[in-house]
């Protein structure tokens, strides 16, 4: 009898899934896109209503060989299911396929599996439908759009700076944001201003309040000139208790997660990077071995912007509280948020599986990362039908006719929600905890208090905090700049870019970074700013729900686009000069260029104007703040010392790098002393039976590559670097990682059954 057969995107549910549907069901993995714009042409007809070309993704031939056995398995089925993610992305692989599975178009059928369990799964299995067009269509648009950016923008950049930069749509306008807060804190000038507080107290006991009010007004006391003179008043003064008000609090629990507020969250509460929250998050969804229940996924699917939650889950999880905390804590009614417009509503809130599946019982199966995130995900979800915590806040006045001084503090009285935090690793917030604050206790309105002391303190206006991970992407969000699958992305692709650096977890813009943005928007500030590019989100939306068609959408973005691309293109050569800015002095070697300032691969450099006549080179010294001279094939990076040579004992030994980018560690004095310390790395060797180590070594060239310490019994050998990584597919002990130049973007090779694998997907 023949199989029903199911396309999966990712690898990793393939097990999960299979386990539920039974052995009638073959179950494969596309490995995410299979067909997609050809990597080294344009690949869109811009005459011809921009129609696209697609190839399938050269990638060692995987990409073709995946198809093929589809393309084998599918003639053989009753029915084809396309269950490839439910979003944008995952449509465009699905129709994709579908399109090279012509001959069985009448048995194809597009299913969407919003968690990976057998109710997810069930649910799904009886919600058949067809590819969503426009679905297909907004992310053709998108794709589209990128493209053209990309391929017509970065070209320039390579002209007016150096080879290998990119530019984005969406990542131009992130890094413009960065550029423009840095600029706003490095520009800021901080203000003086005072504040007063007191020191009263009655018969039985002491206490300390500030000066809210003078004269019943608000007020700034600009110096200490004008705060002595205002203490001097305040003595001369007799005080009395003039209100004293409490009120009950009320805090509602935050919307369960949605993309952006989850990489928000992790950021803040665990210290995850974007990049790793999602990795993580995709392990929970596709499943985790739990023992003798097998592969279980324990999240809904993680990239979603609707708080919306199935009305079974909701009632599962007020049964939980009810049954853990008690009846007082749950709410009288199920509690709904409400998800922001514009948004694609396909899928829920990112929630657990399954409500009783609590963190602390799956913790012996989960590594230590994917308990902390399963943990959040898990409480906040649970806290959202759970009652308001309540708290007393009291304010007492203190005052005379003219100055009014207050203290205030408050305690919780009801935990609430904040209950399910209080059980985890979590507790709670700080500014939900009980003030510090001590209040009086024995006093009434009316009493005379003793005014003790009175002192001025000092402040000074703050900058504007600098971007961190969570608070870049909870500005695009507002923005509505991109979309929640993509935050991560656009930072891992900043930071590769080298636009940008993580210092101390804050987010900072390079030289390099301000000097893109400064092209950019100098010369395309009509297309890298936030009201057009929301403009462009709202028209991809607008294709989706069926309100726009996509060559319209893409003739309104081309032709502006197309007229700013030839005025740019006319002052390129002039744009770069204003980028090679005077080093100071004459050429060392010919004498007559003067010494400019230029950038490549490695970061900024010196050379001599003449270029190409006269190939004179030296990279920046950075802590003497002069340049050094190109030496052979070897030249010093950015200074960094790590301590005496133990060969010479008289260099320094300082990080140096090849002709080929390779890093290393090296004496200062050389060509005299040639003491060269290698950073190795040290990973067991995977070939089945061998024992050995792999180690980075090099060929008599120099050049770079990772081998067996057991060679030659062992062959073992890559160019790329080996990771201790378990291939998803065949379970190999050891990956590459593989730093996509164009894309800016880390892949992974399995050297075992040749598969390639996003990074997100590990």
């Amino acid at each position: 009898m023949s199989k029903n057969l199911v396309i999966l995107e990712s690898p990793g549910k393939v097990k999960a899934v299979s386990k539920y549907l039974g052995p009638s069901y073959n179950v494969i993995a596309s490995n995410g896109h299979v067909i997609d714009l050809p990597a080294k042409e344009l690949g869109v007809d811009i005459e011809n209503d921009f129609k696209p070309t697609y190839k399938v993704i050269d990638n060692a031939g995987q990409a073709s060989k995946i198809l093929k056995r589809i393309e084998t398995i599918a003639k053989e089925s009753e029915k084809i299911l396309i269950a490839t993610d439910p979003d944008r992305e995952g449509e465009a692989i699905g129709w994709h396929i579908s399109n090279r599975l012509k001959s069985s178009t009448n048995r194809i059928v597009r299913v969407t599996f919003n968690e990976i369990t057998k109710k997810g799964i069930d649910a799904g299995l009886k919600n058949e439908g067809s590819i969503d067009k426009n679905l297909v269509d907004a992310q053709q648009a998108r794709r589209i759009m990128d493209r053209l950016v990309g391929y017509k923008i970065s070209p320039f950049l390579w002209k007016a700076i150096s080879n290998g930069l990119s530019a984005g749509r969406v990542q131009s306008v992130a890094l413009r944001i960065i550029c423009e807060r840095d600029s706003e804190v490095n520009n800021f000038n901080p203000e003086e201003y005072w504040t007063v507080k007191a020191d009263f107290s009655t018969s039985k006991e002491q206490f300390s309040a500030e000066l809210v009010k003078i004269s019943d007004k608000d007020f700034r006391i600009a110096n200490k000139s004008e705060a002595d003179k205002i203490i001097t008043e305040i003595r001369k003064s007799k005080y009395s208790v003039m209100n004293i008000n409490k009120t009950k609090i009320k805090k509602s629990p935050m919307a369960p997660f949605i993309t952006s507020t989850l990489l928000q969250a992790s950021v803040n509460r665990l210290g995850f990077s974007s990049k790793k929250t999602m990795q993580i998050a995709q392990n929970l969804y596709e499943g985790i071995e739990l023992g003798t229940k097998g592969v279980v996924g324990l999240i809904t699917y993680m990239r979603t912007d609707s708080t919306r939650v199935s009305n079974e889950a909701v009632d599962e999880v007020r049964d939980y509280i009810s049954k853990k905390f008690g009846v007082d804590f749950v709410t009288p009614s199920a509690r709904k948020y409400k998800s922001k417009k514009n948004i694609q509503d396909a899928h829920e809130a990112i929630r657990p599986a399954d409500i009783n599946l609590e963190p602390k019982k799956l913790q012996p199966y989960l590594s230590k990362e994917q308990f902390k995130l399963y943990q959040l995900i898990w409480t906040r979800f649970v806290a959202t039908q759970m009652k308001e915590a309540v708290f007393e806040q009291t304010v007492i006045d203190i005052g005379c006719e003219k100055f009014k001084f207050r203290i205030s503090g408050r305690k919780n009285v009801f935990k609430g929600y904040q209950q399910v935090f209080m059980d985890s690793d979590f507790g709670v917030d700080k500014e939900d905890e009980d003030s510090n604050t001590r209040l009086p206790r024995n006093i009434d309105v009316g009493m005379m208090v003793t005014l003790r002391e009175v002192e001025p303190e000092e402040h000074f206006t703050k900058p504007p905090a600098r971007f961190n991970e969570a608070s870049l992407t909870k500005e695009l969000e507002e923005q509505e700049i991109g979309r929640p699958s993509t935050y991560a992305t656009i930072i891992d692709r900043l930071i590769y870019q080298k636009y940008i650096e993580k210092t101390e977890k804050k987010l900072i813009s390079t030289e390099l970074g301000n000097i893109v943005n400064n092209i950019l928007v100098e010369n395309f500030g009509e297309i890298f700013n936030i009201k057009f590019t929301k403009k462009m989100e709202a028209s991809l939306d607008k294709i989706e729900y069926g309100e726009a068609a996509m060559s319209d959408i893409l003739n309104k973005f081309y032709k502006p686009f197309e007229k700013t691309l030839e005025a740019v293109s006319k002052k390129t050569l002039e744009i770069k000069k204003n980028t090679e800015l005077p080093a100071g002095g004459l050429c060392p070697k010919c004498g007559k260029g003067s010494l400019i300032f230029k950038w490549g691969k490695n970061g900024k450099f010196i050379a001599c104007s003449n270029f190409p006549s006269c190939k004179y080179t030296a990279s920046l010294d950075q802590k003497k703040g002069t340049g050094t001279e190109k030496d052979g094939d070897v030249k010093t990076l950015p200074r960094k010392e790590f301590g005496k040579c133990p060969k010479c004992g008289k260099g320094t030994l300082v990080e140096r790098s090849g002709k080929f980018g390779r890093k290393f560690i090296a004496c200062d004095m050389y060509p005299k002393c040639k003491y060269v310390h290698t950073e190795h790395i040290s990973i067991n060797c995977p070939v089945e039976g061998c024992g050995g180590i792999i180690k980075d070594k090099t060929t008599k060239k120099g050049r770079l590559f990772y081998g067996c310490s057991n060679f030659p019994k062992c062959t073992f050998a890559s160019w790329n670097k080996p990771v201790e990584k378990k291939c998803p597919s065949c379970g190999y002990g050891v990956l590459e990682e593989i730093n996509d130049q164009k894309t800016g973007t880390v892949k992974y090779f399995c050297p075992n059954c040749k598969k390639d694998f996003d990074s997100l997907k590990i």
